[in-house]
């Protein structure tokens, strides 16, 4: 059985030199206890969370639970919109206290990183909110040390067997049921999805042109059809489902708003758009999921309110 390489872990952000650069004036060190620090973020009133992803940034004004062990978890429902957030709290390691601002980082806000120093979640203290909670849990929290903060390095390679038979493959893909299974089928390829996608047949997983997103994105909003985007890192996972508003372009990056949600996908970060089909609630799921050039995803969009509308915008415009 053949076998491939996979490359290295990406070494310490940007973001966390930067703050490593300002420690102990503009940004203090707290102690690496993320869900101490998490449980008692419902203390700090209105905040605005950021979601750091590879290819997006996702902003989002809101009001943190009182969290508990093993509900990792917060949902907020509104008239046509839904978002739905998951913690991954295992990958949580590293948090910085900022108290002016810093690069792009606000003053009175948390950055979360996760092990290998790749930033998670900014969450910053709304103007005229919370008080002095913020400063309590800083003190509350701080690290001994605040000289140096150990970078960490990117992962060796390694190696992973190549998938299975195309069979075997396509038995499990629509056996299927919930996110779960099919996560179990995608870890066969250590997450790597474009080795899954380009194993299996056109009706499970197709290949279409990117600029399909944009145009989905673009008939959706003329429409006023809610879609559910979900994106994600190794420690958050966020699904939204809203009438987006029509995309804005900045250069490659698309811009997507919400009551108060703003969402930014960079195109340039996009190298394959497929068309996936999965079982699900008694009927296919279909979706769109974009990838980038090492087959890692990136994001997904399915449908919002209605299947059946989501595969009729689909029919009209995807470009194969």
């Amino acid at each position: 059985m053949s076998v491939m390489a996979w490359p290295s872990a990406p070494a310490a952000s940007p973001l966390l030199r930067q703050c490593s650069a300002a420690l102990g004036d503009r940004v203090l060190r707290l102690q690496d206890e993320p869900l101490a620090i998490l449980k008692a973020l419902y203390r700090l009133g209105s905040l605005v969370v950021t979601t750091f992803t590879s290819a997006s940034r996702i902003s989002q004004n809101m009001n943190y639970p009182a969290f508990t062990d093993g509900e990792w978890w917060l949902e907020s429902v509104g008239e046509r919109c839904r978002l739905r957030q998951t913690l991954q709290v295992q990958q949580w390691h590293t948090v910085l206290a900022v108290l002016e601002p810093t690069g792009t980082l606000p003053a009175r806000s948390l950055l979360f990183l996760d092990y290998q120093g790749q930033p998670l979640q900014q969450i910053a203290v709304a103007p005229n909110s919370g008080g002095l909670a913020f400063e309590e849990l800083v003190c509350a929290m701080l690290h001994p040390d605040q000289r140096r903060l150990n970078l960490p390095a990117g992962t060796p390679c390694r190696t992973t067997e190549r998938l299975a038979g195309l069979s075997e493959l396509e038995r499990d893909w629509e056996g299927s049921r919930d996110d779960d299974d099919f996560a179990r089928l995608l870890a066969r390829c250590d997450e790597h999805r474009g080795i899954l996608y380009d194993a299996v047949r056109d009706s499970f997983a197709c290949q279409v042109l990117p600029e399909t997103l944009a145009v989905v994105l673009g008939e959706a909003a003329e429409r006023d059809a809610a879609t559910t985007l979900c994106v994600g890192n190794n420690g958050v996972r966020l699904c939204m489902t809203a009438p987006w508003s029509s995309p804005r372009w900045q250069e490659s990056h698309c811009h997507l708003a919400h009551n108060g949600a703003l969402v930014s996908l960079d195109m340039s970060k996009m190298s394959s758009l497929w068309r996936l089909r999965k079982p699900g609630d008694g009927q296919v799921v279909t979706a769109l999921e974009a990838l980038d050039a090492r087959g890692n995803w990136l994001w997904t969009l399915s449908a919002g309110e209605d299947e059946q509308q989501w595969r009729g915008l689909l029919r009209d415009s995807v470009m194969g």
